[in-house]
């Protein structure tokens, strides 16, 4: 009786040090967005901020714009898109049981922006769709379509974990192939918006955009949450969890089918952005293991604050100059992920 009492405090601790930790995670990410809203090139003062905040009616038309119509929309779709590219990675590294899948290494991102690219020159046009939703749509099929082309090869027996980590790198450099072909026959200004996709920057985040993913994201995670101890139980081995009564062929089509949703709007939206998912998803689990209930909140939540801190950074790094969301977050990325080599021995 005393040995169980003694394991139910155990449990009861761990899993309040946990909601702590979401608690911590939560906070630091509502601090980061203040941060980016403040930090920005045009040189504004702290008064000057507080009060185009505070009395936007009364403040200065320079500082009302730039602090409404800039400032805060990219303040807030960095946490969304930090987000939905970390739940993404968390949910890709789980279904497929590869601690080093997201959507930029699998090259999942490519695909949406190849896809978005097809739009973008005129090569493909989806009829009876209004065509400010054309890009989001093509960039949702090509991922979808290269999601489940990635799962197909893993559930394949003989094909190993490395195995399908080197098709994922092989799917995301055949599409930054097709992209530079898109990129070599596109006009000046397609051009243009081609680089974006690829360099991933949120200054065409707008109020629309937020409010999309606002309602997206949260109910991907409650259905995913509601997904979660199936989740959980398929880091114990497919055939186990098939053992237990799992669908897992079910469950896994269903997941990557929101991973599509989510990588896709995040895409098209800001363009591809490296690394979110792969780093993320690492230090949720080693602060707070494998348990989904916790581990996807808190994947969400280091998302959300990597990418804002990469947001501050992008405009700090170099005063005057906004940097490409994918270039700060190789900073950090790039070194993970050879950490992450190093400290598995090259065995995943």
């Amino acid at each position: 009786m005393s040995s169980l009492l003694l394991e139910l405090n155990i449990h009861n601790t761990r899993n309040r040090n946990k909601k702590v930790a979401l608690a911590i995670f939560l906070v630091l990410s509502i601090v980061c967005v203040i941060a980016d809203i403040f930090i920005g090139s045009q040189g504004l003062t702290f008064t000057q901020v507080i009060h185009a905040l505070i009395h936007p009616q009364t403040s200065d038309i320079a500082s009302k714009i730039i602090v409404w119509n800039i400032r805060m929309p990219m303040a807030l779709m960095a946490p969304l898109i930090g987000a939905a590219l970390a739940l993404a990675g968390a949910q890709m590294q789980t279904t497929l049981n590869n601690p080093l899948a997201d959507p930029y290494t699998f090259g999942v991102s490519a695909a949406a922006g190849f896809g978005a690219s097809l739009v973008i020159t005129n090569v493909i046009a989806i009829p009876f769709v209004p065509a400010q939703y054309q890009i989001a749509l093509m960039a949702f099929i090509m991922c979808l379509l290269t999601t489940f082309l990635i799962a197909a090869i893993s559930s394949l027996k003989r094909i190993s974990i490395e195995g399908v980590m080197l098709f994922g790198i092989a799917v995301m450099f055949a599409y930054d192939s097709l992209l530079t072909m898109m990129q070599y026959v596109a006009s000046e200004t397609q051009l243009q918006t081609l680089v974006f996709w690829q360099m991933g920057s949120l200054d065409r985040g707008s109020w629309e955009k937020i409010t999309v993913l606002a309602i997206v994201l949260p109910i991907i995670l409650l259905i995913m949450m509601k997904d979660a101890w199936q989740l959980s139980t398929l880091k114990i081995g497919h055939e186990r969890a098939q053992a237990m009564g799992i669908n897992v062929k079910r469950l896994r089509i269903k997941t990557l089918l929101l991973v599509s949703v989510i990588t896709s709007l995040a895409v098209s939206f800001v363009g591809a952005v490296g690394f979110v998912g792969l780093v993320a998803p690492h230090i949720a689990r080693m602060v707070l293991g494998e348990d989904q209930r916790y581990f996807l909140p808190a994947s969400c939540l280091v998302g959300a604050v990597l990418l804002e801190l990469a947001s501050i950074a992008s405009k700090s790094i170099m005063p005057g100059i906004i940097l490409p969301l994918t270039v700060v977050m190789s900073i950090i990325g790039i070194p993970f992920f050879i950490y992450l080599i190093i400290k598995k021995g090259g065995r995943f």
